[in-house]
């Protein structure tokens, strides 16, 4: 759950650097957060997916949070089982979070 939040924090931290205003940065979170949800897997499962959601899934941080909790919390693995998809919403977190910070300016209001 951690490695999620700090994935999505991510995105947000993102959004915040580009937008402009309050209504561009609720345009661009449900630009993103929306189709994440319908795509990453979480209301179908991807087994049942066209091949062309189950490849724009891989994109998104959402399908390996949903994979990381499905292998531990739905299919009884261990904790172990959750590893890969932590590393990989880590990663996305950090690469996200390294843009943000580089598009990021201080504007005078």
């Amino acid at each position: 759950m951690i490695c999620g939040t700090l994935a999505f924090l991510s995105i947000g931290l993102l959004v915040g650097a580009l937008a402009k205003s309050q209504e561009a940065a609720t345009a661009l979170v449900n630009l993103i957060i929306l189709p994440m949800a319908f795509l990453g897997g979480t209301f179908i499962p991807l087994a049942f997916a066209p091949q062309w959601i189950v490849h724009v899934s891989y994109v998104m941080p959402l399908r390996y949070l949903v994979i990381g909790m499905q292998n531990v919390m739905a299919r009884g693995d261990g904790p172990a089982s959750a590893l890969p998809a932590m590393g990989l919403l880590l990663a996305f977190a950090a690469v996200l979070t390294l843009i943000a910070v580089r598009v990021f300016r201080w504007d005078e209001i």
